[in-house]
């Protein structure tokens, strides 16, 4: 039988669930907007759901960059901030503190920062919960999201934080959870999950729950071959269209960096292939020809890079492939396309005179 302070307490919360009717620019906004399509809505759940080692926190660090980023957009505009940089708290609940950096340094290179920067310094907060007691665990998230007051809280990922995920009790209580911090709070909560092996449905209890439950869903696949990953969008509303993005790692760059694909490559597009493109756009815009050492500069700061060795392996990597070459002037190398005649080999004009 119900108490009479629980009914108290129950009428008390009736005008909180009172739905109205609201002008449009009051309801909760979007984050994001992919492909022109508004996602991530603030007061609400977002799953991201892949097979392990699919691309779930590659397509978080995506949303991260284009918080950070000075032109609020990555991957030639396909993710945009909708607004003003924005805070996040990113709560890694499985990886190793390495693979964490990793992430987290391959945001701020897409963002455009050097990636030895600090990231709290541009809004992103992370916390590791990997190691807590597993009932603190939800605890410690709420605690830091009431200390850094963030509009974005991505937790990487939601079955870490519970017991079993196919226990039914307990996934409607992680979710119900999520959605609550979100109200609350006033930000996006966007959790992360496994699919089901070899399927398309996120696993256990805790998918059929957050298929109830979300507003937005990205479902992420990988292409192991082409080193391609995509994404694909159900909303509650309208649908975004099919993303496209790799991590370009060029020359043993072990942060790298994301990158757009052009859709009408992606069949016949190796790494090899996209990593050879990226070399040309970017020689295409160098200042050539020019010495080497003003080349080294160029690149430093086009690609932000702290030391002339990535660079010096850039121009390798170029003379190897084709697209540049050099020769001697006095004591410097010049540097120039192939694909233009090299000034010293060009047959000059007979004049008339």
């Amino acid at each position: 039988m119900i108490t009479e302070d629980r009914i108290k307490y129950l009428q008390e919360r009736i005008p909180q669930v009172e739905v109205l009717n609201v002008p449009d620019e009051q309801e909760p906004p979007s984050l994001f907007t992919v492909n022109g399509v508004e996602v991530v809505y603030k007061k609400a759940v977002t799953v991201i759901g892949a097979q392990k080692k699919s691309g779930k926190t590659q397509f978080a660090g995506l949303q991260m960059a284009a918080c950070i980023s000075s032109d609020k957009q990555v991957l030639n505009g396909a993710i945009r901030n909708t607004d003003d940089v924005k805070d996040i708290l990113y709560v890694d609940t499985e990886q190793p503190w390495r693979d964490c950096r990793r992430t987290l340094r391959r945001v701020m290179k897409t963002a455009g920062y050097c990636y030895d920067e600090a990231w709290n310094e541009h809004g992103i907060r992370c916390i590791s919960v990997k190691d807590i007691d597993e009932t603190d665990r939800m605890a410690m998230i709420e605690l830091a999201i009431q200390k850094y007051k963030p509009q974005l809280v991505i937790v990487d990922g939601i079955a870490d934080l519970i017991p079993s995920i196919n226990d039914e009790r307990q996934s409607k209580e992680i979710l119900a959870w999520m959605d609550a911090m979100a109200c609350q709070y006033d930000c996006a909560v966007e959790g992360m999950l496994h699919l089901n092996f070899g399927s398309s449905k996120l696993g256990g209890w805790a998918g059929t729950v957050a298929n109830k439950k979300f507003t937005d869903y990205f479902l992420l696949k990988k292409d192991k071959e082409h080193g391609l990953f995509t994404v694909e969008h159900e909303g509650r509303g309208e649908s975004a269209p099919k993303l496209f993005f790799k991590i370009f790692c060029p020359l043993g760059d072990k942060i790298g960096w994301w990158q757009p694909l052009d859709t009408n490559f992606i069949a016949e597009l190796t790494k090899e292939d996209a990593e050879e493109l990226e070399l040309r756009n970017l020689m295409n815009a160098a200042p050539l020809p020019c010495n080497n050492a003003s080349l080294v500069l160029w690149l430093m700061n086009v690609k932000r890079w702290t030391s002339k060795s990535p660079a010096d392996k850039a121009l390798r990597k170029c003379k190897e492939l084709g697209i540049l070459n050099s020769r001697r002037e006095g004591n410097h190398s010049i540097w120039f396309m192939i694909n233009v005649p090299d000034p010293q080999e060009q047959e000059l004009e007979l004049s008339d005179d």
